[in-house]
């Protein structure tokens, strides 16, 4: 099953396939970023720590 992250990068394979806990947009392994073992996207993730660019954290670890 493919589909797309929000970023435009394919998701080849589903344990690839994350969404943000808080707003519910795809992420890739590149564009997640975890807090406590919990997927966000870069923005929601920047407004529940108060800062204003995360910059390219790197890729989520699995």
């Amino acid at each position: 099953m493919a589909g797309r992250c929000d970023c435009g990068t394919p998701i080849r394979y589903p344990f690839y396939r994350l969404a943000c806990l808080e707003c519910g947009a795809n992420c890739c392994p590149v564009c997640a970023i975890a807090l406590e073992s919990v997927s966000y996207c870069r923005r929601c993730a920047e407004t529940l720590l108060g800062t204003g660019d995360l910059g390219n954290g790197g890729p989520y670890h699995f």
